[in-house]
């Protein structure tokens, strides 16, 4: 599953989401079950959100003081950017904390469309 160019962070989301829904599917887990899970994910990539955070602004505080680490700065501000903007498995598993498995299923297709659309638009 160690995807090239995929964050660890998408990689949790992609995953939990994918056990979710499977265990939805095959009735190893109720609606309830799936809502805790997905909360308690949430709470988890929050944390992940702030430790972004923390390097953003370590980079942004060496840039300023150190006009050779712009580069870095901006690469890694521009990777955390592009993390959160492709981040569709979050927005599913907060569907499935609100309790709309349906939508979290049809963010989950449409994530999986859209990641074999770039795949195979890379080749």
């Amino acid at each position: 599953m160690n995807q090239p160019g995929i964050s660890a962070k998408q990689r949790v989301e992609k995953e939990v989401l994918d056990t979710i829904i499977s265990g939805l599917n095959s009735g190893d887990i109720d609606s309830q079950k799936a809502q805790d899970i997905a909360r308690e994910t949430l709470t988890t990539l929050k944390m992940l959100d702030e430790h972004d955070e923390t390097i953003e602004k370590f980079y942004k505080n060496l840039s300023e003081k150190y006009a050779i680490f712009k580069f870095l700065y901006t690469r890694v501000k521009a990777e955390i950017v592009k993390a959160r903007e492709l981040s569709a498995h979050r927005k599913a598993i907060e569907a499935v904390d609100a309790g709309d498995i349906g939508k979290a299923q049809q963010i989950a297709s449409g994530a999986i469309t859209e990641t074999d659309d770039e795949t195979a638009n890379f080749n």
